[in-house]
């Protein structure tokens, strides 16, 4: 009575494919997720450079660099999505088995005292909303080696398709990005005020300007840690893990190895205002804000008090910013090989 069911049933002991559709967004870009429970970022890849460059065997986090085979890389979205789709297409595939079976039953009865029929209500599919596209992301690369096109919010080192280290870029970018932002602070605050409340809004405009403060340090770190260490005679020289996050410690290493720290490279107003810059940093990560002697000492800063919450303003950010492209654009004159 059953043969189309168990003819069905038969397909799925030896596996049976499949088809999912993923959706992308308005540029054709493929939303991914870092499956390394230490970064777990989110970033895309054009889908035809995800097709046609990156390898099944090995894909490279923009971010970490952890590798992981194509099949790691599914969003959660994208993951909840797929076991969504699999049961229903398995349910829609029973369905039509059991209905021919039923049909060719039905049609097999001869009439009589007693006539027998069968029918089938299937059970209803689950019900499976298209995966969510993320917003836009923030900044878009190219890879300088394979031709890869990826995005990511905020940054992004490695390219996913053949793991190149592409920051000496991305550097330059990311102060691009910052400048952008703060241009638009003012109209980010009214927009919050509309819609959420004025506390609110001038505590997402606060979150906002620290983190722009240290993702320019953080550019800046992997920036000179990357230049530093491509330079004959670098692998010589002992550093310290991290060190580049220290102005103090990266500029001595930069003297030992080409004759000239950041302070030579920089106005004296500019290194001033480049310490007292980092200290800030420093102290939005490692004490949420809150001065303490250590800052005052360090930084010189006598504006404010002890047990205060440092306030950072869009002056700051842009002054940042200005000078990490200067020292930049100095370090690069360095470079033996002029890149």
């Amino acid at each position: 009575m059953f043969k189309k069911l168990l003819d069905e049933l038969k397909k799925l002991e030896q596996g049976i494919h499949i088809p999912i559709s993923l959706p992308l967004d308005d540029e054709g870009y493929f939303d991914r997720h870092c499956p390394s429970e230490e970064c777990e970022a989110d970033f895309k890849v054009l889908f035809e450079d995800w097709r046609d460059k990156v390898s099944d065997e090995r894909v490279f986090c923009p971010i970490c660099r952890y590798e992981m085979t194509a099949d790691s890389w599914n969003t959660p979205e994208q993951s909840e999505y797929i076991r969504a789709v699999a049961p229903n297409h398995l349910q829609g595939q029973i369905n039509t088995a059991l209905k021919e079976d039923a049909r060719r039953f039905n049609r097999s009865q001869k009439p009589g005292f007693i006539s027998l029929s069968l029918s089938v209500k299937p059970g209803r599919n689950q019900i499976v909303l298209p995966v969510g596209v993320a917003d836009t992301m923030r900044q878009t690369f190219v890879c300088e080696v394979c031709g890869c096109r990826y995005a990511s919010v905020g940054l992004a080192y490695f390219c996913p398709a053949c793991g190149h280290n592409s920051v000496l870029v991305t550097f330059e970018r990311t102060i691009d990005i910052v400048r952008q932002v703060m241009g638009k602070t003012s109209e980010m605050s009214l927009v919050l005020e509309e819609v959420i409340d004025k506390d609110t809004a001038r505590d997402s405009v606060r979150n906002i300007l620290e983190d722009s403060l240290c993702r320019l340090v953080g550019a800046f770190q992997y920036f000179a840690e990357n230049l530093f260490n491509r330079q004959p005679g670098a692998a010589s020289i002992k550093q310290r893990r991290n060190v580049f996050q220290n102005l103090a410690e990266s500029s001595a290493l930069w003297k030992t190895l080409t004759g000239k720290g950041y302070d030579d490279l920089l106005s004296r107003s500019e290194y001033s205002d480049l310490e007292l810059l980092f200290q800030k940093r420093h102290l939005i990560v490692h004490r949420n804000g809150i001065i303490d002697q250590e800052y005052i000492t360090k930084s010189g800063d006598n504006t404010h008090s002890i047990g205060q919450r440092l306030v950072i303003s869009e002056g700051n950010v842009l002054r940042l910013a200005d000078i990490l492209s200067t020292l930049s654009v100095e370090l690069r004159k360095l470079d033996p090989s002029g890149q």
